[in-house]
């Protein structure tokens, strides 16, 4: 009877947390990118809006949003450079393994005056928490191999951390451009965006899009990676007619 008692009480509790529990809803304007040889860039707008909970009520007090972006994993090698023997070689590296290839963090205002430091550090949402968590192996500073990869990435235009990135249109209504670079990388993005308020965490939901080629770029990577040995055979032929052509107009 007590053990009874004990679950219909954390039953009740538990059914209580979710009526209270934020709804939320997400999209994006563009489920796919296109990239084409004239591609230099685009801009994709993620909006969504904060719905009542379960209940049909809407808690009190102001919300704030932070927006992540994560583009396909991959693997990166920060390497130092010394000079050994008079001559400049590489030397302690650093891995990064399941870094994201693209990395965009908004949020309505500073994060750091939305979270506390741990919940952004578990959550990665800075650039210097993502490398840290990244890093799998090292054998030198590893300061300085987090700052690098930074600085790296983000002149690359492919990290960026935006702290005034998303607008509220509404108390509810929330939108955010997110602009990706000439070299954004091919595959499945995910979007994520996260509600906050008072300091917590109280909703989140996920979008994914597709970043692809298309048109003749599309069909040459679908050959160099499907037909390589055929690719190969193409690009020697290609490259014997246009030196053969090439001297054939200069010696006219």
């Amino acid at each position: 009877m007590v053990m009874r008692l004990i679950i219909l009480v954390a039953t009740l509790i538990v059914s209580g947390a979710a009526a209270q529990a934020q709804s939320l809803v997400f999209g994006t304007s563009d489920p796919t990118i296109s990239i084409h040889s004239s591609f230099s860039g685009e801009t994709v707008t993620l909006f969504g809006n904060i719905e009542p909970d379960t209940a049909g009520t809407m808690p009190s007090g102001a919300y704030d949003i932070v927006m992540v972006v994560r583009g396909p994993v991959e693997d990166r090698v920060v390497r130092r450079k010394s000079r050994q023997f008079g001559i400049m070689l590489n030397a302690d590296y650093a891995l990064f393994s399941g870094l994201p290839s693209f990395y965009r963090i908004a949020s309505s205002r500073p994060i750091e005056t939305l979270l506390d430091a741990e919940t952004i550090d578990r959550r990665q949402f800075s650039l210097h928490g993502l490398a840290r968590a990244t890093l799998s192996e090292s054998n030198g500073n590893v300061a300085l191999y987090e700052n690098e990869l930074v600085r790296l990435m983000e002149r690359s235009n492919l990290f960026r951390a935006d702290p005034r990135g998303v607008t509220f249109m509404s108390p509810t209504f929330f939108s955010a451009r997110i602009v990706l670079p000439a070299n954004v990388p091919n595959g499945m993005f995910l979007a994520q965006v996260f509600v906050v308020r008072d300091g917590e965490i109280i909703a989140d939901r996920a979008q994914r899009f597709f970043v692809q080629k298309s048109g003749f770029e599309r069909f040459l990577g679908e050959a160099a990676v499907d037909q390589p040995l055929l690719y190969g055979l193409a690009t020697v032929l290609l490259a014997l007619f246009t030196g053969w052509m090439g001297g054939v107009l200069f010696r006219r």
